[in-house]
């Protein structure tokens, strides 16, 4: 009682609430008036730090003076007070002070910083497909080229978090409320913008708008020719850097521009776009007119590294498309000599390095593949080339989960290739996913893939259901399958149905002239059928005359789906799994899901 006696005397509480108020007043307009100025964060620290700090001295001040009508006057202690009480008694008002600091330590950070972090600068962006209003759709390639060229440059800025592609190309043609956009995205602000191109001019406007309220923050439009498109990706990236306040260090203020043009010739770029466009439909007919693209891109400048790359790209996935026998290791070769010519002119090309590693696991050089993908995707973690690839050979390891992540994050990075979406339709269809793989079947189908593409997928799926009809139908949709074998197609389908039909379509399928179909090209149907003698003796052939056939003839994929359980857990899968240098594989990278290493002679054992 003594205490709040004294400091009722000495008006030491009205000078603590008058000082809180301020400091609560000032924090305030602080935290609202400084970010909009741009002044630099620390400033809002100061002032909090600042502010702390005067309190105890203003507390002091308030103790030992006082404001009378003739001044300032130092305040006498009680008359008759002994010495031990005013020492105990200025004690617990230290005490008193240091507990109201905490308290309005807390009030000014809640009120002050707190509030300015919220309204502090953005640091999240979404990137939208720029609209093409040229004229002409067949110009969108170079809108979405733009649109993905921006996001590839902000993605490099520290700070900034820039939404996934997949996520910001959804919203390609349709017209959604941008505050909207943020929220399903999570991002403060969403860059969009539109393109007009007429002969070699060209007119980009862009839009930074505020995800939160729906105002523009910033907005400009650039006449340019065609010549200078690159200098205007470099300067769109640097005003939104700026506008969003990120602070970058020195060595990191490039960060936003490329070190050099990708090329200086504009219409090398454009022909660039229009083949990166077409590659992504696949079939051989689109990659060779791809090729074509790519060849006459870099006629006009051989200096384009990432037209060499691309080039290595559609060279490395010809084989699988193309009609021509004994092609593969032509288009590997060729693969190969592109890609090199990439890394000579640009060593950090990332797809180029994933050209070489996909070589490498078409040749059965697992490890070196694994490597050479895991460099890829270190070099260029935005491109989905390399995360495509690097499933497919996760897919031939067996380990299904890791597939599945690096397919789902290719078509996250691009989720217009019909060639993504087609290859996650595979990764589920071999977990048994069977209503995911239809969904992105479908999907592959709706983006434009090669007809019959997709069919083999939608059979299976069909067979698992007991769908006997639609799978005849599928099966006999696919392109690829041999007239001599479609009168086969029906036999097969009831065989799988119906168990003791299967030793007449067995025989059938084992007098198949190899000139119409190989026996290692009938692997999956016996698989279908069960009959996991037959297939191991195929294998067994195949590999006695040529070691790496399982590479080029057969894909050790067909051992992974649930139509090949009994396949993988026979032991004699583990003995050819050791010949042909999975067992290697699986030591040092992981063994395939559901599978663990055996003992003694027994390398692999898979529980289902």
């Amino acid at each position: 009682m003594a205490l709040l006696a004294e400091i009722k005397r000495r008006r030491v509480g009205k000078v603590a609430i008058a000082y809180g108020a301020v400091a609560w007043a000032v924090t305030e307009v602080a935290s609202v008036v400084l970010p909009a100025l741009y002044v630099p964060e620390w400033a809002m620290t100061f002032l909090v730090i600042f502010l702390l700090v005067g309190f105890p001295i203003a507390m002091v001040l308030a103790w030992v003076f006082d404001v009378s009508a003739t001044g300032i006057e130092r305040t006498e202690p009680l008359p008759g007070a002994p010495p031990q009480m005013q020492f105990r008694t200025r004690a617990v008002f230290g005490v008193v002070v240091l507990v109201a600091m905490t308290g309005l330590g807390y009030l000014l950070y809640e009120r002050g910083l707190g509030r300015a972090e919220a309204a502090g600068s953005p640091s999240s962006i979404a990137v939208l497909p720029f609209a093409n209003l040229s004229g002409d759709a067949g110009k969108d390639y170079f809108s979405d080229g733009m649109s993905e060229e921006l996001l590839n440059l902000l993605a490099r800025v520290p700070g900034l978090k820039v939404a996934a592609r997949t996520s910001a190309f959804a919203y390609k043609g349709r017209n959604v409320d941008v505050r909207e956009v943020g929220k399903e995205l999570g991002v403060e602000t969403v860059l969009e913008g539109s393109v007009r191109q007429s002969g070699d001019q060209v007119r980009i406007t862009a839009q930074l708008i505020d995800a939160r309220t729906g105002f523009h923050l910033w907005s400009e439009t650039y006449d340019r020719q065609m010549a200078d498109i690159f200098a205007v990706q470099d300067e769109i990236a640097t005003a939104i850097v700026y506008k969003l306040r990120i602070e970058l260090a020195p060595k990191e203020q490039q960060l936003a521009q490329r070190d050099a043009a990708p090329t200086r010739n504009v219409e090398a770029y454009e022909l660039y776009l229009q083949a990166r466009a077409i590659w992504k439909r696949r079939g051989e007919g689109n990659l060779m007119r791809a090729v074509e693209l790519y060849q006459s891109a870099l006629s006009r400048d051989p200096g384009f590294a990432r037209a060499h790359a691309a080039l290595a790209s559609a060279y490395v996935v010809l084989p699988g498309y193309s009609a021509e026998e004994g092609d593969e290791e032509k288009y590997l070769r060729m693969a190969e000599q592109s890609a090199r010519q990439a890394l000579a002119l640009d060593p950090k090309i990332g797809e180029a390095h994933a050209v070489l590693a996909q070589i490498n696991s078409e040749r059965g050089n697992l490890l070196d593949a694994e490597s050479g993908f895991f460099f890829a995707i270190s070099l260029e973690p935005n491109e989905p080339t390399p995360h495509h690839w690097y499933s497919i050979l996760l897919q031939k390891v067996g380990r299904l989960d890791a597939a599945l992540e690096q397919a789902r994050r290719a078509y996250e990075l691009d989720p217009s290739a019909p060639v993504l979406a087609s290859n996650l339709a595979s990764v589920y269809l071999m977990r048994g996913e069977d209503e995911q793989a239809l969904n992105f079947s479908r999907l592959a189908g709706e983006l434009g893939i090669i007809s019959g593409a997709t069919e083999g997928i939608d059979a299976t799926v069909a067979m698992r259901r007991g769908q006997w009809d639609e799978s005849k139908r599928l099966l006999l949709a696919q392109e690829h399958l041999p007239a001599e074998l479609k009168s086969k197609v029906a036999d097969f389908v009831d065989a799988v149905a119906t168990p003791a039909k299967r030793p007449a379509v067995v025989a059938g399928l084992r007098a198949v002239d190899p000139k119409v179909a190989r026996q290692v090209d009938l692997l999956q149907p016996y698989l279908q059928l069960g009959q996991n003698d037959i297939a191991f003796q195929i294998v067994e052939d195949s590999l006695a005359d040529d070691r790496m056939a399982w590479s080029r003839d057969w894909s050790v994929t067909k051992a992974w789906g649930p139509e090949a359980t009994g396949f993988r857990k026979d032991p004699r899968f583990a003995k050819v799994a050791e010949r042909i240098g999975l067992v290697d594989y699986w030591k040092q990278y992981g063994y395939p899901d559901r599978c663990h290493a055996g003992t003694g002679d027994v390398a692999l054992v898979c529980s289902s």
